[in-house]
């Protein structure tokens, strides 16, 4: 009965009559721009949008649903701009696992320039586009993802297979498969619970996901592998978008732009923090023993072919050599 309560809450919030100029933000997290990156992206984009004659509506911690709710919202148009889970749309453009995949980027520049000078960026929107959502870019979340557990110190894959680790979705199933680690999907609102419970022992994030949700509670070792960039996607309704008129897109446009600079601006601050943040929930930092971070990579780069296909690996092969120069 609750779930219905909020679900028609939900509803009745969404179909309030609202300004074509008025633009809803929803996300998961707090208004926090110290410890979420998001908001740091909200905080650019605001005032030139504002600027411009919108409106900016801001829904966060999950206020107008889950990341397959906000998804459903943004393609109806309820929702303008949602700052989600860069795979929730996978299941349309498989491509957009290229975010997930471990070893794949060398850094976020290197992510960031095969998105602006490549046509990656229109392969993974094109059948989005179909289904009423365009990504308009990808917010950083932090430092790159390594392993957090409740349990032990981990320098080796050894240590690793006798964890348990939430996993976000199917393909990281397979990372961990690949590593001889069990896993099991845990939706991100139920992890506090299965870390407590010992459903899962660790997962798979950048510090600050740990550190912000007060997951360092249960959270108490953490090894940096920086196994990828650590991405949530800007993805704006379609929709919406194609019916503003050409100076409102620019307007959008260069908020999108302002609202990705002040995200990428947020990241060295929040770096400089991490280490005292960790030292103060009492967690502790194992770095990789010599040779693991090479082993980790040869076991799992198989699955980047396994999840892209043999079409999706050519475009993304072919955008990393384009900026590379090879």
């Amino acid at each position: 009965m609750k779930h219905l309560a909020l679900s028609a809450l939900l509803a009745a919030t969404l179909a309030l009559p609202v300004s074509a100029q008025t633009i809803r933000i929803a996300m998961n997290d707090a208004e926090d721009s110290v410890t979420n990156g998001e908001y740091a992206f909200v905080e650019g984009f605001r005032p030139v949008a504002e600027a411009g004659g919108f409106t900016v509506e801001v829904f966060p911690s999950n206020a107008l649903g889950n990341e397959e709710e906000r998804l459903s919202q943004t393609a109806q148009g309820l929702v303008q701009v949602n700052l989600g889970a860069a795979t929730a749309p996978a299941s349309m453009s498989p491509l957009l696992r290229v975010t997930i995949l471990p070893f794949l980027f060398a850094s976020t520049e290197e992510f960031d320039r095969v998105m602006a000078e490549t046509d990656l960026m229109d392969h993974i929107n094109a059948p989005l586009l179909e289904n009423g959502v365009r990504i308009a870019g990808f917010n950083v979340r932090g430092l790159d993802a390594g392993f957090f557990n409740t349990h032990t110190p981990v320098a080796t894959v050894e240590d690793l297979q006798g964890l348990r680790m939430r996993a976000l979705n199917r393909g990281q199933v397979a990372f961990f498969s690949a590593l001889g680690v069990s896993s099991t999907i845990v939706d991100w609102s139920e992890v506090s619970n299965a870390l407590q419970t010992g459903v899962v022992d660790g997962y798979v994030n950048p510090p600050n996901s740990a550190l912000r949700t007060g997951h360092t509670e249960f959270l108490h070792h953490y090894t940096p592998a920086a196994l990828a960039p650590s991405f949530r996607a800007v993805m704006i309704s379609e929709d919406w978008y194609s019916g503003l008129s050409e100076g409102d897109r620019a307007t959008i446009d260069a908020a999108m732009v302002a609202g990705l600079q002040a995200n990428r601006a947020w990241l060295p601050g929040w770096a400089a923090q991490v280490d005292a943040r960790f030292a103060e929930a009492g967690v502790t930092v194992t770095e990789l023993a010599p040779g693991e971070r090479d082993r980790l990579v040869e076991m799992s780069t198989p699955i980047h072919a396994q999840l892209l296909g043999d079409e999706g690996m050519a475009l993304v092969t072919g955008a990393l050599n384009q900026v590379r120069g090879h």
